[in-house]
């Protein structure tokens, strides 16, 4: 979904939780069984329990792009042709109001989901949204749609014991030792299908969202959405990069090599980010190998890359490249020290050996404190 869809779908989801009719649950133990089932109202909600749910819904939606957010293309054989998607289909159509259809979802989420032995809590909320109705701007999606969106919101939620604490008591006048029992935090992981595009529904597509960039679940993603091979996390798509870069590049992965790959592909982010800010910047492993053939690495060095960057990512050819670097900031990491700059003035760092030994060489600059103090860099000339 793009965001201005995502945002559009956020906006329906106000404190009130007026567009949606109930709320369904289920609470799973640490031994991955069923300790109970819910439906609540949102009738019989108090006014604050609303706010805490819209703000449990709205959560699902949120994030970056492509690093909590995660478009996911369903097989084009599966669609309509699997239990899965037809599981899907049915939950969308009742509006989750068939208890046997919810009962299948949370069992297939419990048969492949790994919470590292926490409890957690799947919530469920259903709307049916006008497509005709007009947005933030007061512009229509479609001034001929009279199309209704039926989709459902999917949330995961860890189960936390929260910590005794002292908490006054006004009756005793004293602070005495309570414990407040059992909290819900946070989604960890949840979807919403079918999506929204171009202003009609898709259900050949989920919106998944994972709080952690290092970890997506993706045995949930198969399990529910038939994909064989799940995107990679987005902290792993990282590592699996610079770690293939140093592997293919050998001796030729010099700190002038990174230092200009990763300030060029910062600076191919900025570009597309101002041009078109809710566009994702993705760069084309093209692109990658020109820059180290500009750097003067070898065609056989490169060819390596290639071969392995599409072993590793199953043959992909575009890359988002805020999973590939870190855009705002530059590490350089010694077993003595740390440098962290930005990526132009990353490309002032060298490298020189002196009596021997090889140093990394940073410019001081004008203004240069150490720890807090500012100091005088004195020089031998």
């Amino acid at each position: 979904m793009k965001p201005e869809e995502i945002r559009r779908i956020r906006k329906r989801i106000d404190t009130t939780l007026s567009n949606f009719r109930s709320i369904y649950g289920c609470y799973v133990n640490a031994a991955g069984e069923i300790v109970t089932t819910m439906e609540i109202p949102v009738l019989d909600m108090e006014t604050e329990e609303r706010e805490m749910y819209a703000a449990i819904l709205k959560k699902v939606l949120s994030g970056k792009a492509e690093r909590n957010q995660i478009s996911l293309e369903l097989p084009t054989d599966k669609v309509g042709n699997s239990d899965e998607h037809r599981l899907l289909m049915a939950l969308k159509s009742t509006q989750l109001r068939d208890e046997n259809m919810r009962d299948l979802l949370y069992q297939r989420i419990i048969g492949s989901l790994d919470m590292d032995s926490d409890s957690y809590v799947i919530i469920l909320a259903a709307d049916t949204y006008d497509l005709s109705t007009k947005d933030v701007k007061g512009e229509e999606w479609s001034e001929e749609s009279n199309e209704q969106f039926d989709y459902f919101i999917c949330a995961i939620c860890p189960v936390k014991t929260s910590k005794a604490a002292l908490q006054y008591l006004p009756g005793q006048q004293e602070f005495r030792g309570i414990s407040t029992g059992t909290l819900l935090a946070p989604p960890a992981i949840g979807f919403i299908f079918p999506v929204l595009d171009e202003g009609s529904a898709d259900i050949y597509q989920v919106q998944y969202y994972t709080k952690s960039t290092s970890v997506n679940h993706g045995e949930l993603i198969t399990a529910l959405f038939m994909i064989d091979n799940p995107p990679m996390a987005a902290d792993v798509q990282k590592e699996t990069f610079n770690f293939t870069l140093a592997e293919a590049l050998g001796k030729e992965c010099s700190l002038d090599v990174v230092t200009s790959l990763q300030a060029k592909l910062s600076a191919k982010a900025e570009a597309i980010h101002e041009e078109s800010p809710s566009e994702i910047a993705e760069v084309y492993i093209e692109d990658i190998e020109d820059i180290l053939s500009d750097k003067g690495i070898s065609d056989e060095k490169i060819r390596s890359f290639g071969e392995s960057v599409g072993k590793r990512f199953d043959g992909a050819s575009a890359f988002n490249i805020g999973n590939l670097i870190q855009k705002r900031s530059f590490e350089v990491r010694t077993p003595e020290t740390r440098i962290i700059t930005d990526p132009e003035t990353a490309l002032r760092i060298k490298t020189k050996k002196i009596d021997g030994v090889t140093y990394i060489l940073v410019p001081a600059g004008e203004s240069v404190s150490v720890n807090g103090v500012d100091i005088t860099v004195k020089t031998n000339e």
